[in-house]
């Protein structure tokens, strides 16, 4: 054999196995390239999808923390004074996130006023993502049901040989309703039972018992009123007595005016009688003695619209008469300038020849118990204690009071604002605030 060509040969062969292997291991190489670049894709796929999931789990998480917030304020109706402006919960955690929420309002104090809206600030961390959602809660004003009917009754009504009208009115009491020789005309609820004869309208009993106001009723008109003093007063029969004079936003005989009309009276344990003038405005009545009484002719009507006639912390009397509330008679002028008659766009004249029917044309409220005698007319009566009815007492409905409900006689929810809802984005150097599409508040 040739060795030239034998030594070719291997030479040949051997360069040939050098190929074979060196394309061997660039394809080993190139897959293993790919393969180590489908787990790196792999990973930034999981990674990604990892963090899409946290983020939309966070933005869930923030929006039941600003729930939360909503919880917090509604199961707590001093939410106001027990908490400040700022963070009401740090570190806090939820469905595996991280979670904090804040309580601001922009005009002030929390406490400022029961009436501020305020803002709800959620932020929420789950992983390497963080979302933050904000929404504007606004107050709502729900008048208490007692304001949406004539007369409602914390305690019994006693009626003997009296009238209570008219018919297709509703009248309630969260107790009892006794009828002895009396007429009952208009439609009667009763929490527990109804006893007598007289009923002319439908009576219900186990009905649901109607809320009253709380205590703290008179305490907004009693900080923005103007005290009278009882000492200030006239004396009739031994006692203090507002008559012959007009109460008004521009008059009040014993001392400076209130522009809301607005006149608180200590009464000091001493009977004060009201007889025989006209009132625009608001009187509060603290301390008041057992015989105190709404008697004669009185033409009362609240100076604010939807604000009571009358407040008496205590109990009262009201024996008003069914004759008009004559100038003539009374030798005063109960329509004098800056006291229109039909306040506050009526007419004003220096006459004494007028004539006003008497009635009280809003709301009453007492703390204690009432009775009634003679014929009073009454917008709205609400009793605290016990009603004892005497003569004919007529209901004529004012609704002005529940549909704009005065202070202390409505209670407060906090209602997201529509449109109001926010993600909020950190910027470097500020917080840029995104409306979330299809985000909505209830």
């Amino acid at each position: 054999m040739n060795t030239s060509f034998q030594l070719g040969q291997f030479r040949w062969n051997a360069t040939r196995r050098g190929t074979a292997y060196v394309v061997a291991v660039g394809i080993g190489l190139m897959v293993a390239a790919i393969a180590l670049g489908g787990m790196s894709v792999a990973r930034s796929r999981a990674a990604a999808n990892k963090l899409r999931k946290d983020e939309v789990q966070a933005r869930t998480v923030a929006r039941s923390a600003i729930e939360l917030a909503r919880a917090t304020i509604k199961s707590d109706s001093s939410w106001r004074a027990n908490h400040s402006n700022g963070t009401w919960l740090a570190g806090g955690s939820l469905q595996d996130a991280s979670i904090d929420f804040s309580v601001t309002n922009s005009a002030g104090a929390l406490n400022r006023s029961e009436l501020d809206s305020v803002v709800v600030l959620a932020d929420a961390t789950v992983g390497l993502s963080r979302q933050r959602l904000s929404v504007q809660l606004d107050a709502k004003t729900v008048p208490l049901n007692c304001l949406a009917i004539p007369l409602t009754v914390g305690g019994a009504i006693n009626a003997t040989s009296s009238t209570i009208t008219p018919a297709g009115a509703t009248i309630a009491t969260n107790l009892s309703i006794t009828s002895v020789l009396a007429t009952i005309r208009p439609n009667v609820e009763a929490g527990v039972s109804i006893i007598g004869t007289g009923f002319f309208g439908t009576t219900t009993t186990s009905a649901a018992a109607r809320v009253l106001p709380n205590s703290s009723v008179f305490d907004s008109y009693v900080a923005s009123g103007t005290a009278i003093s009882i000492g200030s007063l006239p004396l009739v029969s031994f006692k203090p007595t507002i008559q012959k004079v007009v109460l008004s936003p521009a008059s009040n005989p014993y001392g400076p005016t209130n522009a809301n009309g607005v006149y608180v009276i200590d009464c000091q344990g001493q009977s004060l009688v009201i007889t025989n003038c006209r009132i625009a405005g608001t009187l509060v009545l603290l301390n008041p003695g057992l015989s105190t009484a709404v008697s004669g002719s009185v033409r009362w009507f609240p100076a604010v619209s939807n604000y009571p006639c009358l407040l008496v912390n205590g109990s009262i009397s009201l024996q008003m008469s069914s004759s008009n509330l004559s100038e003539s008679t009374l030798s005063t002028n109960f329509n004098p300038p800056g006291t229109p008659y039909g306040y506050p766009a009526g007419s004003t004249d220096t006459d004494t020849s007028d004539s006003y029917p008497s009635s009280i044309s809003g709301l009453v409220y007492a703390s204690g118990n009432v009775s009634t005698s003679n014929a009073p007319t009454v917008g709205v009566l609400i009793v605290k204690g016990t009603l004892t009815v005497g003569g004919t007492l007529t209901l004529a409905y004012d609704n002005n009071p529940y549909n704009s409900p005065p202070p202390g006689f409505y209670t407060v929810t906090m209602t997201p604002s529509q449109g109001s809802w926010r993600r909020v984005v950190d910027a470097p150097s500020e917080s840029v605030a995104q409306s979330t599409k299809g985000s909505t508040g209830n």
